[in-house]
């Protein structure tokens, strides 16, 4: 995905980690989840903020140079094994292209 190494448990993407030298400002995590939990996974990681190099409304990133990166990575891990609502999205299947 967006020539990021994405990460999934079972079907649904949880994160992808990206780390390009033409857009440092959005390497790090990028965390899937739904606008509706931005509010609430921004109380329990304040380094979380909006995806600049894409348009990805949903999507968190937690950037590689935030203070508290390590120990907000561990407590992401800790919510995708209780495979916590605030994480994850099921990805809608593209439909395929037909050849002419």
């Amino acid at each position: 995905m967006f020539g990021a190494h994405s990460i999934y448990v079972g079907e649904k993407i949880v994160f992808a980690l990206w780390q390009k030298k033409d857009h440092q400002r959005d390497n790090g995590i990028w965390i899937a989840t739904k606008l509706e939990h931005h509010s609430e996974l921004k109380k329990l990681f304040p380094s979380l903020r909006k995806i600049k190099v894409y348009a990805i409304k949903a999507w968190l990133l937690l950037p590689e140079e935030a203070e508290d990166f390590e120990e907000s990575a561990t407590k992401i891990i800790e919510l995708i094994k209780r495979n916590s609502p605030l994480i994850g999205n099921i990805p809608v299947p593209r439909k395929s292209r037909k050849k002419k």
